[in-house]
């Protein structure tokens, strides 16, 4: 998965110094109402699928969920080219975004049609397999994106990003399950997991929202130059977080459900992940933090420096997402989806939205970069709260968890500082401060890294 988000992450690199800020934002713009409609169609049932135990059923379960989002996929891409297309252009304020919602309407259409083929590898388990298509997307889509970029499409080399991508997925899917949809509809199958994929799909939906609030803020009240460069700040940022949880989520969401009676495996499991995440996220994002400016320059040109402060204090969030582990996918594995969603919907309209458009109305992209710190922030103190009541963690061990990251960040940060101090030019101060810092990190943790490596050599 490193590799894959790794190479997916340098391409966006790539494409980020060719093109121009206006392009990443209208990408952006399009992709909160895309990925919006894309966990609305998922209905809850991925989730719900990973979650029902194995019997008799599961065959006919599967063909019923499949044939209902293959319906939905199709309406929706109908849809867009209707009137849902020129509806987007219209709430940006945005006509060029017409032709680019209407293409990513078929990425939509392969994301939801193989959600059950990964159902199926994610409840044997089978990550080997779901990394090996996920790369294949990666590397045609990667390719293709970089040359069509240095050829001169522009946002469109963003765009067929995307659709490569979701086509190459889908096809190996379909290749690797060894499954095919036998023409059935059993509505009772579908009725029997409304109660669990209910409260799952209002969650998701929040969730999302929430996530995507600041890009639809922006994208609404400001150009899309304003949203290209928050875009970019946003990815540098939580680029290896975002992706640790994404991973951690598919495996963790269905061995929690295996494990589901056995509270204390599953606070072991806690525990464990949220050191890791802390471990693997934390070097990151304090090089983000010291060094901002100096990768902007190097890597992107001064017509990014606008993202500097952005990235700087989007960082700082990314840390505090951090340290609180996987607690959505405990309470959705041991049967709690409700206590997520009324977390999430509490913390979506009390907190991130009124802070959001507060910030961006007042203090522009550093505003709106404080709000998502500090709506992050209540997010992480209330999950902890329920993860004290349903698998009895405590403040103790948490903080024995990560007391190690938090030590060697802060030694870490120190030697950046000072060598910044020296006032070296930005290429040397990322090859020194850079290397001296991670270095000094690694040698704090090299008890810990030696442990991790003893364990995937047991495996």
């Amino acid at each position: 998965m490193f590799a894959t988000r790794g190479t997916d992450f340098l391409v966006k690199l790539v494409l980020a110094r060719l093109l121009l800020p206006e392009a990443f934002g209208v990408v952006g713009m399009a992709m909160v109402i895309i990925g919006f409609l894309g966990v609305v169609s998922d209905m809850g049932l991925f989730n719900a699928l990973v979650q029902k135990k194995q019997d008799a059923q599961t065959d006919d379960r599967y063909a019923t969920a499949f044939w209902l989002l293959l319906a939905l996929a199709t309406g929706f891409v109908i849809s867009f080219f209707v009137f849902l297309s020129p509806l987007g252009a219209s709430f940006y304020n945005e006509p060029k975004l017409i032709p680019i919602l209407n293409a990513l309407s078929i990425y939509l259409f392969f994301s939801i049609s193989d959600i059950v083929p990964r159902v199926i590898l994610t409840r044997q388990l089978n990550f080997k397999k779901l990394v090996r298509i996920s790369i294949s997307g990666t590397a045609v889509s990667s390719v293709i994106a970089v040359v069509l970029a240095l050829s001169g499409f522009g946002v469109w080399s963003l765009v067929m990003k995307y659709l490569v991508s979701a086509v190459t997925v889908s096809a190996s899917y379909w290749l690797n399950i060894g499954w095919k949809p036998r023409f059935v509809f059993r509505r009772e199958l579908l009725v029997q997991m409304a109660g669990y994929s209910t409260y799952t799909q209002i969650n998701s939906i929040l969730f999302y929202f929430r996530h995507n609030l600041d890009y639809l803020i922006i994208g609404k009240l400001m150009s899309a130059h304003v949203l290209g460069v928050y875009t970019l700040a946003f990815t540098l940022s939580e680029v290896l977080r975002a992706q640790l949880y994404s991973i951690f989520n598919k495996v963790f969401f269905p061995i929690y459900s295996k494990v589901q009676d056995d509270r204390e495996q599953i606070k072991n499991y806690y525990l464990k992940i949220m050191k890791l995440t802390a471990i693997l996220t934390f070097p990151v994002s304090i090089i983000s933090i010291g060094l901002a400016e100096d990768l902007i320059l190097v890597f992107f040109g001064e017509k990014w420096l606008e993202a500097v402060a952005p990235l700087q204090i989007l960082s700082v969030a990314s840390m505090i997402f951090a340290i609180s582990g996987t607690p959505a996918e405990v309470l959705k594995g041991i049967g709690k989806p409700s206590v997520g969603f009324y977390l999430n919907l509490l913390n979506t309209f009390v907190v991130a939205v009124p802070l959001i458009y507060l910030g961006m109305k007042h203090f522009g992209l550093v505003g709106v970069a404080f709000a998502v710190c500090i709506h992050y922030t209540t997010s992480r103190i209330s999950y902890h709260y329920f993860m004290k009541k349903y698998i009895q963690v405590t403040n103790k061990e948490v903080f024995e968890a990560l007391k190690p990251p938090l030590f060697a960040a802060a030694i870490m940060f120190s030697i950046i500082y000072c060598i910044k101090m020296l006032d070296l030019k930005p290429i040397f101060n990322i090859l020194f401060a850079g290397t001296a810092g991670l270095l000094a990190y690694s040698l704090y943790l090299i008890g810990e890294f030696k442990l991790a490596f003893i364990q995937l050599k047991k495996r």
